[in-house]
């Protein structure tokens, strides 16, 4: 049976992520975090064997939750901006629909936004268009590789 995610465990191990992570952020080697949280949380509140090797795993499996986290909640914005670009559509659609100039100047620009978000435009194609100048220095010390000097022997 999975754990509760307010077990007393869960917890634990949440409080012990959070502050392995900290101290990575710090700068700390997972060898160090490890002696650190030893010293913290005691052995006997950290699973058996915990050492850098747990450590490691804490900090990755702490930075996968805050990735998948910020996924969801960046869902949830695209999501909100989404019914607001819609509704000031709805709201301008009236406008638009008489000829409007400024309405449909309005439409075009919360289109674009939407798009945007969406990312339903493809992207677009820079034409990069010029000479090419290069400078070359010449220093007279320096002989061209093909050259051999006159004192060379073979």
């Amino acid at each position: 049976m999975p754990l509760n995610r307010t077990s007393p465990e869960m917890i634990a191990t949440a409080e012990r992520r959070a502050y392995v992570l900290a101290q990575r952020k710090g700068g700390y080697t997972y060898a160090q975090i490890a002696r650190m949280a030893i010293e913290k949380f005691k052995e006997n509140k950290l699973p058996a064997g915990w050492d850098e090797r747990y450590a490691y795993k804490d900090v990755q499996r702490e930075l996968q939750r805050l990735r998948e986290e910020t996924k969801e909640e960046a869902a949830d914005l695209v999501q909100l901006e989404i019914e607001r670009l819609d509704a000031a559509l709805k709201a301008v659609a009236p406008k638009v629909q008489q000829g409007h100039l400024g309405a449909i100047d309005r439409w075009i620009r919360l289109s674009e936004s939407r798009r945007k978000l969406l990312g339903l435009d493809a992207p677009e194609r820079q034409k990069i268009d010029g000479a090419l100048v290069m400078r070359v220095i010449y220093d007279s010390e320096v002989k061209p590789l093909d050259h051999r000097d006159e004192t060379e022997t073979d």
